[in-house]
C-alpha cells in the first residue's frame, strides 16, 4: 500500500494494496514549509542502492507507519515504546541506534559528566522536538538573529571522521593529538558572544520535526564560546527537486565520503564554508533552549533551525543509511533521538542578522577549553 495524507488531517491512510516496495512515506514539502504541503519519497532507489530487504523495511519509518500486514499505527509510535532492557552503549562516545527506542540512554557513561538523557534533570529542556508550523505563530526574538564569518573564506582543510553513528566533519580541536585540527575561521557571533565552529554532522531521519513530519536529513553545525555555551545551527535536508537545484557543497562531502578517518583539503580548492553554502542571507530561523541530542544529552544549548532548507541527491541519503545500519543505527538505518516533551518552552523566530559579510572582521572569540571542544567533537 502507499500512503496519503487526509485533507485537514496530520494522520496518514491507506489506499489500494500494492507491493512493499511500492510504499511512501510523506514529510514535510521543504519548497513550501509554511504550507506543509506533503512530497513523496520514492523507495524504488533506496532498494537499487540499499537492498529490497532494506527498502521494504524503510516503508516503517518516521511519524507513521504500516507493518507488514498494512495495519496504520499511531503517529509518534517511538513514544508508545518501552525503553529496551539491554544496554545501549558501554561508555559515552560508543553509544548505539540499535537498541535504542525513546532516546534516554540512561546507562551510558560519559567520564566527567551528568547523565541527563533520561529528561528528569530540572530546569532544563531536551531536544530535539517538533516544531508546530501549520496555523503558529511564534514571538520574534527580542535578541538580533546570529551573525556568521568565514575568515580567510573558510578552512583549507578539515578532519573527516569515520563515527559509526555519524558522519562528521571536525574543524576545530586543539585537544586532538592525533590530526591537526585547528581551524579558527568559521565564527558566530549572538547575544554579546562570540563561538567557533567545532564540528558538523548529519541525522536521518531529521531529529526534528515539523507537525510531526521529519525531513530526509538534518545537519547540526556545532559552536562553543569561551564560556562553555554552545549553540548548534540546524539545516534541514531533503532529496527532491531537479539535480541542478541540489546543493553543491553538501553533495561534493558526500563524493569525498567518510570511509576512513583523515584530514581532507577543501573540496575544488575552495575553503570549506558550511555558512556560505547552507545558510540564505536573511534566512529565517527558529531558536529554542535545548540539549545535546546524544549522550550524555547535556542541557543549557541555543538551537537555531534554519527554516530554508537544502536538497542533496537521493543516492547520499541511501548510502548514509546504508553505512549506518550495519553499524550504530538502528535497524532501519537511522541515527535520530525521538523527539522529546516540550515542557512549556518557548519557540521564537529571528532572521540572520550577517552570513559571510564581504567586510567586517569576525570577533574575538577568545581562549577555549581544548578539553570542552574534543568533548563535543567524540559527542
Amino acid at each position: 500500500p502507499f500512503l496519503a495524507r487526509v485533507p485537514g488531517s496530520t494522520s496518514l491512510r491507506t489506499r489500494t494494496p500494492t507491493s512493499l516496495l511500492q510504499k511512501r512515506v510523506f514529510v514535510a514539502d521543504p519548497s513550501h514549509l509554511p504550507s506543509m504541503n506533503p512530497f513523496v519519497i520514492s523507495l524504488e532507489l533506496l532498494a537499487a542502492l540499499v537492498g529490497g530487504a532494506a527498502a521494504a523495511e524503510m516503508a516503517c519509518q518516521g511519524s507513521s507507519c504500516l507493518d507488514a500486514a498494512g495495519d496504520e499505527e499511531a503517529a509518534l509510535m517511538q513514544l508508545k515504546t518501552k525503553p529496551a532492557h539491554d544496554v545501549s552503549a558501554n561508555a559515552g562516545g560508543d553509544f548505539n541506534y540499535r537498541s535504542f527506542h525513546v532516546g534516554d540512554w540512561p546507562l551510558v557513561d560519559v567520564p566527567g559528566a551528568e547523565n541527563m538523557c533520561d529528561g528528569n534533570t530540572p530546569g532544563g529542556f531536551q531536544s530535539p522536538i517538533n516544531i508546530e508550523v501549520a496555523g503558529a505563530s511564534y514571538k520574534k526574538s527580542d535578541i538580533p538573529g546570529p551573525e556568521f564569518y568565514a575568515e580567510e573564506g573558510g578552512c583549507s582543510e578539515a578532519l573527516f571522521v569515520n563515527k559509526s553513528n555519524t558522519w562528521q566533519v571536525d574543524t576545530y580541536d586543539p585537544g586532538n593529538t592525533e590530526f591537526d585540527v585547528n581551524c579558527p575561521n568559521l565564527v558566530m557571533s549572538w547575544n554579546g558572544k562570540a563561538y567557533e565552529m567545532i564540528q558538523f554532522h548529519f541525522h536521518t531521519l531529521s531529529e526534528d520535526t515539523f507537525d510531526f513530519q521529519p525531513y530526509a536529513m538534518q545537519m547540526h553545525m556545532v559552536h562553543l564560546a569561551a564560556d562553555g555555551s554552545i549553540a548548534v545551527v540546524g539545516v534541514l535536508i531533503h532529496t527532491e527537486g531537479p539535480k541542478k537545484k541540489q546543493n553543491e557543497f553538501l553533495n561534493e562531502l558526500f563524493e569525498i565520503g567518510f570511509d576512513s578517518t583523515r584530514i581532507v583539503s577543501s573540496p575544488k580548492h575552495k575553503p570549506i564554508n558550511p555558512y556560505k553554502a547552507l545558510l540564505k542571507k536573511g534566512g529565517k530561523f527558529w531558536h529554542y533552549p535545548g540539549s545535546l541530542t546524544t549522550p550524555p544529552c547535556s542541557q543549557g544549548l541555543d538551537f537555531f533551525i534554519a527554516k530554508d532548507p537544502v536538497s542533496v541527491s537521493g543516492t547520499h541519503v541511501a548510502n548514509f543509511m546504508s553505512y549506518l545500519k550495519t553499524r550504530a543505527g538502528n535497524s532501519y538505518g537511522q541515527n535520530h533521538r525521538p523527539i522529546q516533551p516540550l515542557n512549556g518552552r518557548e519557540i521564537t523566530v529571528g532572521s540572520w542578522s550577517k552570513v559571510c559579510p564581504v567586510t567586517g572582521k569576525a570577533p574575538d572569540v577568545g581562549k577555549l577549553n581544548p578539553v570542552l571542544c574534543h568533548f563535543l567533537e567524540e559527542y
